[in-house]
């Protein structure tokens, strides 16, 4: 092997995909150049270097490929694979949380279009309720997905709700607390038991992620 990915991210081959995630996560932390202010250069090889392993070992494919014949070729970047960008952006959150810039990834990742298209800046990334966010102008966000041209799949959630016999007749309306925003679930006359009320890309509000909310009627 080139290179041990492992050894890099301090776990071993056994590691379960949680395990390489948290240990990203904790060597993101470790080695921010702000946490290194009096080795910079060396902070940023070392950020580099876990990127790279994580790129491999945070995505099924190329870790199973890694593994049986300990390289993946051309690996890419982060954003390439569903399953490390997601944990990117996590990542992002830890950052942020912890009060350190984003702006020394432009050394890592300042190649990254949106389809194709012209570079955008980590100094104009920040946070947001649907997750990391660019500011493109003045009063104008757009997020980690969209900016790498990557859009999410939508993801549905379900919920369960009991109504009464003459509820279900009538029809009535319920009021559905989701992330602490109220959404009302409109019951139309005449449902029954198995029932699919759909509320259209509700996520959106509750979550900032694409998504229906699905409530599954019971009627007692």
């Amino acid at each position: 092997m080139d290179k041990d990915y492992y050894r890099i991210l301090g776990i071993p081959k056994t590691a379960s995909a949680g395990d390489v995630k948290k240990a990203y996560r904790k060597l993101a932390m470790q080695y921010h150049p702000d946490r290194n202010p009096q080795k910079q250069a060396w902070a940023h090889a070392k950020f580099k270097e876990i990127n790279e392993a994580f790129a491999v070992l945070g995505d099924p494919e190329r870790r199973s490929q890694y593994d049986r014949f300990g390289t993946v070729g051309e690996i890419g970047d982060i954003f390439a694979s569903p399953f490390t960008r997601s944990t990117f952006q996590d990542m992002i959150k830890d950052l942020g949380g912890a009060g350190l810039r984003f702006d020394f990834l432009d050394g890592l990742f300042g190649n990254a279009t949106k389809g194709g298209g012209s570079p955008f800046s980590f100094r104009r990334c920040g946070r947001g309720p649907g997750g990391v966010i660019f500011q493109t102008q003045p009063g104008q966000e757009i997020n980690l997905e969209d900016m790498l041209g990557r859009p999410r799949r939508p993801q549905s959630v379900r919920y369960e709700l009991a109504v009464s016999q003459s509820e279900a007749s009538r029809g009535v309306t319920r009021v559905l607390t989701r992330r602490g925003k109220r959404l009302e679930v409109k019951i139309p006359a005449g449902v029954n038991t198995g029932d699919v009320v759909r509320l259209r890309n509700a996520r959106q509000l509750s979550d900032g992620l694409p998504g229906d909310i699905l409530i599954k009627v019971t009627v007692k």
